[in-house]
């Protein structure tokens, strides 16, 4: 059974469970297996994200091993390349990491299994504790599970025959690339492939991921290698990734000046988005979009945001809420103008304003994709960079911590296929304004 269809609260223990197995088991399977088929984002309709969240963090980039320069008897040996290489002690200490966060993994994925059993045993209604509680134990168990991932990854660089080790990251890169889940994916791959395990797949995961975090020359080397055709995995997105490299790259040359300054001033506003996946850290582009901001402060402060469903989530692209009803209607009952259109970059976990697709736009590529001036409470969280050259949208915010919690939301539908299995959408449990600037935020609206 797919990841994609256990989609739901027990998915991350499942999964997890399922990897501690398999991470125990023998077998050193190659890292890439079936990622599932991407979905195709279509040129602009209601919302087309993709976005940007902690590229700095990622290491830098794929460190190609030169081949060793023919010198004639020099001082080193023969034998001898440029690589580094660890010393036993270093790996020693590795592997000492590595089994401290498989153990703390464990445990983590043991406690969320018992949290599982009393949530779902309990009568009643679910309280609004109960809720909180069973977030932050799955956010626990993520964040458990990341640590081992990275820990793995260190390892595996160091020792390249770790064969638990190994295990480990073919498991846990085939999770983060079905999940969307980029942060550390693309050293994880570029270790595998590091290792001599051959298989496109590896370079088109590492070619997406570092395209997701910043890292454009590793994305560049990786995913000129995509194959022309096919739907696996993220064949798909990597050959739309491969095309708006270039433009996507002085985009975020552009961002990262721009965030240096707004770090320097450190003085946005910020939202906590409570969800039933953990909590999600937003900061708001109010120098760019003060009247967007102002809207989404204002609703947050009126409690319009609780208990509202992650109603879409399109893999490989966004999850998309702020519709009460969850049927893809809802509105605060007020519009919106259009502003600071493509002023931001929409990149990993960009905040995008959702607006109404333009009819027309099918049949006539001159006319809009969306409508103006349709922007209300409906907004996107990006899983993917957009095409630097769509401005049709509002990029009003990214997140700044939290986007594990967003890549594993459940891939909830508005238009379910016939005989798809039913998925329970996440929701935001609550929504809580942690700062903002010395003045009343009060939007100017449209009426509907």
């Amino acid at each position: 059974m797919s990841l994609r269809i256990l989609a739901a609260p027990l998915l991350l223990a499942i999964c997890l469970t399922n990897l501690a197995a398999a991470q125990e088991s023998d077998g050193d399977q190659a890292a890439a297996a079936e990622t599932p088929v991407a979905a195709e984002q279509p040129p602009a309709e209601d919302a087309k994200p993709a976005a940007e969240e902690k590229p700095a963090e990622e290491k830098p980039a794929a460190e190609e091993k030169p081949a060793a320069e023919e010198k004639p008897a020099a001082d080193k040996p023969a034998a001898e390349d440029e690589k580094t290489v660890a010393s036993p002690e270093e790996v020693k200490k590795l592997q000492a990491v590595f089994d401290q966060r498989v153990k703390e993994w464990r445990k983590a994925t043991q406690e969320f299994w018992a949290e599982v059993n009393e949530f779902h045993t309990a009568g009643g209604d679910v309280k609004f504790s109960e809720q909180i509680r069973w977030a932050e134990r799955e956010s626990a168990t993520r964040d458990a599970m990341q640590a081992a991932f990275l820990a793995a990854s260190d390892l595996v660089f160091a020792d390249h025959e770790n064969r638990d080790a190994r295990t480990f990251m073919a498991q846990s890169i085939l999770y983060h690339a079905q999940n969307d889940w980029y942060e550390g994916l693309k050293d994880a791959a570029l270790a595998m492939l590091e290792v001599g395990i051959k298989d496109v797949q590896l370079n088109v995961i590492a070619g997406v991921a570092a395209a997701a975090t910043g890292d454009f020359e590793v994305a560049k080397e990786n995913l000129k290698l995509t194959p022309a055709e096919g739907d696996e995995g993220l064949l798909k997105v990597a050959r739309r990734m491969n095309f708006m490299l270039d433009p996507l790259q002085e985009a975020w040359e552009k961002e990262q000046k721009i965030r240096q300054a707004e770090a320097e001033a450190d003085d946005l506003p910020r939202v906590l988005l409570k969800t039933t996946r953990g909590d999600v850290l937003v900061e708001l582009f109010e120098n760019e979009a003060p009247n967007t901001v102002a809207s989404f402060i204002s609703l947050v402060e009126d409690g319009f945001y609780s208990n509202v469903p992650f109603y879409q989530v399109v893999e490989h692209e966004f999850a998309q809420t702020g519709d009460r009803d969850g049927d893809g209607s809802g509105t605060a009952d007020y519009r919106v103008r259009d502003e600071a259109t493509g002023e931001r970059g929409i990149f990993r976990g960009s905040l995008v304003l959702a607006k109404i697709p333009n009819p027309n736009a099918a049949h006539n590529p001159d006319v809009p994709g969306t409508i103006p001036d349709t922007g209300s409470s409906q907004f996107l969280i990006t899983l993917l960079p957009f095409n630097p050259d769509y401005k049709e949208l509002c990029c009003f915010g990214r997140v700044i911590s939290g986007m594990g919690a967003i890549s594993t939301l459940n891939r909830a539908k508005v238009e379910k296929e016939k005989d798809a299995p039913v998925v329970l959408p996440d929701s935001i449990i609550e929504a809580e304004v942690v700062r903002k600037r010395d003045h009343e935020y009060k939007p100017e609206t449209l009426p509907y």
